[in-house]
C-alpha cells in the first residue's frame, strides 16, 4: 500500500510561492496540496483557484487541516507564523532569513526540537549537488580550513524601498541576499561566526544595500564577505564562496552552480549541475521537503545553520551601526532535523 500523501498548506501567496512553491508542491506525486492562507484574502483565492486547491480563511483554520506548512511571508513574520506551526506539532519550510534575530531563531530550532519534526529553511543553493561536494571537500579534501571570500552582488536594491523586501518588513541587502552566502559558509564548514566588523551603505533605501565585513570562524579561520544589491544592468552578478584550506582549495560558484576543487598537487576536480537541470532549481526545497517528511533522504537546510547566519547578519548590522567588533551570539549549528 503507498503511504498516504503529505497534507501541506502554504501560507503567502506572493510571487516566489506562486512561481516556485506552489508548483512543486502541486506537481509532486507525494504531496496533497490542501490550502493556501494569505493576508491578502483576494490574492489568496486567485493563487488557490490557479493550483487547484482550497483558500484558507485564516492561518488557524488551515493548520488544524494540515501534516506540514511552507511558509513565504515577509521576514518580520517568520517567527510568529513558524511558532504557531511548530505548536501544533507540524512539519516547516521557511523561507530565508529564518528570522531577524538570533533569540527568535534560536527558539525556532528549540521548538522543532521539542515537536521532534523537520525545520527546512529555504536557502535554495543548499538543495543542489554541488553544494554537498563543496561540503565535503571543505571537510575532508582541503585540510585545515585557513580563510573563506564571500562575494554576493545581486540587482536587488530596487527591491529595498518598501513593501515587502523594505525596512518595515526587516529586508536590506544582509537579511535578503548575503544570508544565502553566510547560511551555506556555516551549513558547509559546522562553524559559526564569532567575531565581526562591518560597514554597510543604505543608498537613501532606509536599509543597507552595500555590506562589507571581516569575520572570524569558530575553528580560527577568517574570512571577508562583501554583498551589494547594486549591479548594474548588463553587468554580471557573482556569488561565489573561496575555501581556502592548508592543502588545497575549493571555488563554489553558486550563481551557476559549479565548484572546482584545486589540490596540493596542481590537479583540480570540477562539478556542475546536471545539464538537463537548471544551476537554480528554486522549486526543489518544497519537492525536498516532501520526500524528507516521508523519511526520504536527510534536510539539505536545516535550523543549526540558519540560525548561526541569522546571529552573522544581526551581528554586521550592528557592527556597522556602532563601528565596532561584535561577537554574535551562539548556538552550536548541530540542529539536523
Amino acid at each position: 500500500m503507498s503511504p498516504a500523501p503529505v497534507r501541506v498548506g502554504v501560507v503567502g501567496a506572493g510571487w516566489w510561492a506562486t512561481s516556485h512553491h506552489l508548483p512543486a508542491l502541486a506537481g509532486h506525486p507525494g504531496a496533497r496540496l490542501t490550502g493556501v492562507v494569505d493576508r491578502d484574502p483576494d490574492r489568496a483565492a486567485e493563487a488557490a483557484a490557479a493550483f487547484g486547491t482550497t483558500s484558507y480563511p485564516d492561518l488557524a483554520v488551515l493548520l488544524a487541516d494540515v501534516d506540514a506548512v511552507v511558509v513565504a511571508t515577509p521576514h518580520d513574520t517568520h517567527h510568529s507564523v513558524v511558532m504557531a506551526c511548530l505548536a501544533r506539532g507540524l512539519h516547516v519550510l521557511v523561507e530565508k532569513p529564518l528570522a531577524l534575530s538570533f533569540a527568535d531563531a534560536a527558539a525556532m530550532a528549540r521548538a522543532a526540537d521539542d515537536a521532534g519534526v523537520h525545520l527546512v529553511v529555504g536557502y535554495t543553493h543548499q538543495f543542489e549537488d554541488v553544494a554537498a561536494f563543496v561540503r565535503d571537500a571543505v571537510r575532508h579534501r582541503i585540510g585545515p580550513l585557513l580563510q573563506v571570500t564571500v562575494e554576493y552582488s545581486s540587482r536587488a536594491a530596487r527591491l529595498y524601498s518598501g513593501g515587502t523586501y523594505g525596512a518595515e518588513h526587516g529586508g536590506g541587502q544582509a537579511r535578503t541576499q548575503l544570508t544565502h552566502a553566510l547560511g551555506m559558509l556555516c551549513w558547509v564548514t559546522g562553524e559559526e561566526i564569532t567575531t565581526v566588523a562591518a560597514f554597510t551603505e543604505g543608498h537613501g533605501h532606509g536599509v543597507d544595500v552595500d555590506d562589507a565585513a571581516i569575520l572570524r570562524l569558530s575553528g580560527g579561520a577568517t574570512a571577508t564577505a562583501c554583498s551589494s544589491g547594486r549591479t548594474p544592468d548588463g553587468v554580471p552578478v557573482r556569488q561565489h564562496i573561496r575555501y581556502l584550506g592548508a592543502d588545497g582549495a575549493i571555488d563554489h560558484d553558486l550563481f551557476r552552480g559549479e565548484a572546482v576543487l584545486f589540490r596540493a598537487d596542481g590537479t583540480r576536480v570540477a562539478r556542475e549541475h546536471s545539464q538537463h537541470e537548471p544551476p537554480y532549481r528554486a522549486g526543489e526545497p518544497a519537492r525536498r521537503f516532501v520526500d524528507l517528511i516521508a523519511g526520504q533522504g536527510e534536510n539539505p537546510a536545516p535550523p543549526g545553520p540558519a540560525v548561526a547566519a541569522v546571529a552573522a547578519v544581526e551581528a554586521i548590522l550592528e557592527s556597522a551601526r556602532r563601528g565596532a567588533y561584535v561577537r554574535p551570539s551562539q548556538m552550536r549549528c548541530d540542529h539536523t532535523r
